[in-house]
Order: structure tokens, then C-alpha cells, then sequence
């Protein structure tokens, strides 16, 4: 079931008519300019695609949730389902696995989701399982793992962006998974800066997790996500963080040293969940494939359920070397692709990117979108499109 995850209330609308001393700093909310054209054109077909059935398992993906394209041009790939960083040139041939499952320096648990990210001349990728960062330099070489240090100490720290020389990761503890049917169930996220050590340097914010309930149907009892229930955003440049704390069209930025020093807004046109309700339910449900999961969820999803007064304003946001925010608006089953919307430094808003259908944007370039994807017989890909300003030759 993919339920979506996050909530999002009536978007704050006020001009502003302060003067912004610096790209970094702001002095009240910014609002998006909504009629504005795209700002940038993506190529008509991707420049660059891996992935194939036929040309061997180094070339076959499964559960890629993170792919980052390095400063020479060469593409590093999570193959979750192998537990591989994979190596690939900027052709797109295949170079070399830097792991693979197992409990060993640089290795992976078969449940854990690879996301590699630049970390100054190292690769780094959060191994949850283990409760370690795994690193590598660009070449693919096992380098000494990090042990994110949370202060407090009790609670395992979780890797979310790179931020220059330092990692932006939220402490959490896992929820516990009972209770009586009807209850709803969470937890707390803290967030933190650390160093390249892994020492904790400033707290950031808490916040908590999306909702989870617990239900009972059939002689069984499930856990899953109350639909639209808010989770928080954050990325990071080389020295912000952004914050999009409930789902709202409403972008906190705060300094490493955890001073919060602005708020973005943009005219992100809400949705009312009873509008898109009973079409979003079905859609869901013709989604499962399974005739028991479909009939537990026929049963959870019901009117009973509390749901937030909106849907989502986004389910990711990335930065690009730039400064820009790239917030990838929510996509409802129905509709063909995602799209972005695009701020500048200082907020403005300049416009939107239609991206490919089934294309899942990873990373952000100065003239690239990375990203994952399906072919027309659904098989996974990482795909390249050349990124141009529009009015550019």
C-alpha cells in the first residue's frame, strides 16, 4: 500500500516588502509568484539510462531509493535489493560494487535502503541495520565507517543530507508496534547537526513521525500509515537547512549552528482530502495486488479514519549546487508524472518542471536531473536528462 505521507494546511498568502540583505538571510516570508513560466526545459529522452534485463545482473535494478552522480561524471547506484553501491562510468558502464550484503565495513543488511550522498571527496550511505554510516572514497575503496554520536546517546541516529563538512541526521527510536485497535501511534524525531566525525555539534528541532494505527481485521493485526498524516521534509545546502515541518507550502531555513534565520512560502494551491476522498481510496485499492491486503485495506479505509483537511504539498524537496529548492509537488495515483516547483536563494518563486512520467527525481545538477524510472515493461532504470534555463541556446 503506498500511502502517502504527508498533511498539509491552508498555505499563508502576505507580500512582503522587506529588503533581503543576502541570499542567505531573510527578514519575513516570501511568496511565490504561481503564474510564473517553467523556468527550465529537461531533454526530450534521458541522456544516460542504466539498467536492463539483458545485459547481465550488474545491469539489473531493484529497490534503487538513492543514486548520486559524482564531480567527474560517474554514477553511483543503491541496489537495495543486492545490498550493492554499484560504480558505474559516465557512459554508463559498469565499473565495480563497493559492497554487498552482509555485516562487514561497508556492507549492508538485505532490508536496508542504500542512499548515497556526496560527502566533501567521500561517498557516504546510512546503514540503519548496523547503526553506522558506511563511507568510500570516489574509486569505490571501503573507508572507516562513522557512528553518528546523538546527545543523548540512547537513541540511533539516522542520516538524511550532507551539508559541506557536515551531516544533518535525526536521533529516533523505533515506535513500538502495539496497542488496542483505534490506537494511534508515533514518534519522535530529533535532528542535529554533526561533524565529519560523527559528533554531534548543534540540535536542530523535534518533530514528530507520521501516524501510524492500530487495526484489526481478518484474526489479524496491522500497522500501517494513516493516509496523509504529515512527516517531516528537510535538505540541506552547503551551509542551510530547510525544513518543511507539516506538509504545509511553508519552508523553514536555519543555519548549521541551528539559528533558524527564515521562512520561504510559495502559492501552493491546496487540496481538500474529501474532494480527491473516495477516488484516491479506489485507486489504493486497485493497487494491491493480493486479495487478502486488498481486503484489509478495503476495511482501514474508511470514513472512520482521522484525516488531516488537506493533501500534501510535497513529498521531497532537493537543493541544487545553485541554491535553488527543487520541492516535488505530491502526485495522486491519477495523475501522469510528478512536477517541481522551483524557488531561487531567496525565495522567489520561479516556476514549475513537468518531470518524465514514472520518473522519481534523486538528485539535482547544474545542467542535470538524476533520477529513477520504469520502462514500458517495468523494468527499473536510473535515467540522466540534460537540465537548460529556458532562453538559453
Amino acid at each position: 500500500m503506498h500511502a502517502l505521507s504527508l498533511g498539509v494546511s491552508r498555505p499563508i498568502v502576505r507580500r512582503v516588502s522587506c529588503l533581503v540583505a543576502s541570499l542567505a538571510l531573510f527578514c519575513a516570508p516570501l511568496v511565490a509568484d504561481a503564474q510564473s513560466a517553467a523556468p527550465f526545459r529537461l531533454s526530450a529522452a534521458p541522456i544516460l539510462t542504466i539498467g536492463a534485463e539483458d545485459k547481465g545482473p550488474a545491469y539489473q535494478l531493484d529497490r534503487v531509493y538513492g543514486a548520486v552522480r559524482l564531480p567527474d561524471g560517474r554514477i553511483t547506484v543503491g541496489n537495495s535489493s543486492t545490498g550493492e553501491l554499484r560504480l558505474y562510468d559516465a557512459r554508463g558502464t559498469f565499473l565495480t560494487s563497493a559492497s554487498r550484503r552482509g555485516g562487514g565495513p561497508g556492507e549492508f543488511d538485505e532490508n536496508e535502503a542504500i542512499v548515497p550522498r556526496v560527502h566533501g571527496a567521500t561517498v557516504v550511505a546510512n546503514d540503519m541495520s548496523h547503526a553506522r554510516v558506511n563511507r568510500y572514497d570516489f574509486s569505490g575503496k571501503v573507508l572507516p565507517q562513522l557512528t553518528l554520536k546523538s546527545i543523548p546517546g540512547a537513541v540511533q541516529s539516522v542520516l538524511d543530507a550532507t551539508a559541506g563538512s557536515h551531516l544533518i541526521a535525526r536521533a529516533t527510536a523505533s515506535p513500538r508496534l502495539q496497542g488496542a485497535p483505534g490506537q494511534r501511534i508515533s514518534t519522535r524525531y530529533r535532528f542535529a547537526v554533526y561533524d565529519s566525525t560523527g559528533m554531534q555539534r548543534a540540535a536542530l528541532f523535534e518533530l514528530p513521525s507520521r501516524e501510524r494505527m492500530v487495526h484489526a481485521f481478518g484474526g489479524s493485526m496491522r500497522f500501517p500509515y494513516i493516509p496523509f498524516s504529515p512527516e517531516p521534509i528537510v535538505a540541506a545546502s552547503t551551509d542551510k537547512i530547510y525544513l518543511i515541518r507539516d506538509g504545509t507550502p511553508t519552508i523553514e531555513v536555519w543555519s548549521l549552528a541551528a539559528k533558524r534565520i527564515g521562512t520561504l512560502t510559495w502559492n501552493a494551491r491546496p487540496i481538500e482530502v474529501r474532494d480527491i476522498w473516495t477516488r484516491w481510496r479506489q485507486a489504493e485499492l486497485d493497487a494491491e495486488t493480493r486479495q487478502t491486503s486488498k481486503l484489509f485495506y478495503e476495511d482501514f479505509l474508511s470514513d472512520r479514519l482521522p484525516l488531516p483537511q488537506f493533501v500534501p504539498v510535497a513529498e521531497a524537496m532537493h537543493v541544487d549546487p545553485a541554491g535553488r529548492l527543487w520541492i516535488v509537488r505530491t502526485r495522486l495515483p491519477w495523475e501522469p508524472a510528478r512536477r517541481c516547483d522551483v524557488l531561487d536563494p531567496a525565495g522567489r518563486f520561479l516556476g514549475s518542471v513537468a518531470l518524465p512520467p514514472n520518473f522519481t527525481m534523486l538528485q539535482v545538477g547544474v545542467d542535470f536531473l538524476l533520477g529513477r524510472a520504469r520502462d514500458d515493461d517495468d523494468v527499473e532504470q536510473v535515467q540522466l536528462y540534460r537540465l537548460t534555463p529556458v532562453g538559453a541556446r
